[in-house]
């Protein structure tokens, strides 16, 4: 992983694993305040944003979170993704929760990056 970065004004957290300058990218919105920026050429995880951070994870201790925008991605880029959350860096951060009848998929935010633990990070 290469940094972290948590903007406390705009709830914003940011971990990057690696960097994205000169090589391919592209990003899908995995819900509306999740972003995961991959290259996908290599299948290799650059970035994810999680925007709302402080709700998402108070949400996601209650239940899981859908990622609906990922249904909304052509069948190729869903394999891909479903891989990269699948392993590390991203499952570090986000745990994929398999879901039934025909319900999106969803995910739980990791308990790595507490709020109070944030404040030592920004």
């Amino acid at each position: 992983m290469k940094y972290i970065h948590y903007d406390a004004d705009g709830d914003i957290l940011s971990i990057t694993f690696a960097e994205a300058e000169g090589q391919a990218h592209t990003g899908v919105e995995l819900s509306d305040n999740i972003v995961l920026y991959y290259n996908p050429e290599t299948k290799q995880a650059l970035e994810l944003v999680l925007q709302s951070y402080r709700a998402l994870q108070q949400a996601s201790a209650q239940t899981p979170l859908p990622l609906e925008g990922l249904t909304r991605a052509p069948v190729k880029v869903q394999e891909t993704i479903l891989f990269l959350l699948r392993r590390a860096p991203v499952s570090g951060f986000l745990q994929l929760v398999e879901t039934h009848d025909k319900q999106p998929l969803a995910s739980r935010l990791s308990q790595v990056f507490a709020p109070s633990v944030l404040q030592a990070v920004t």
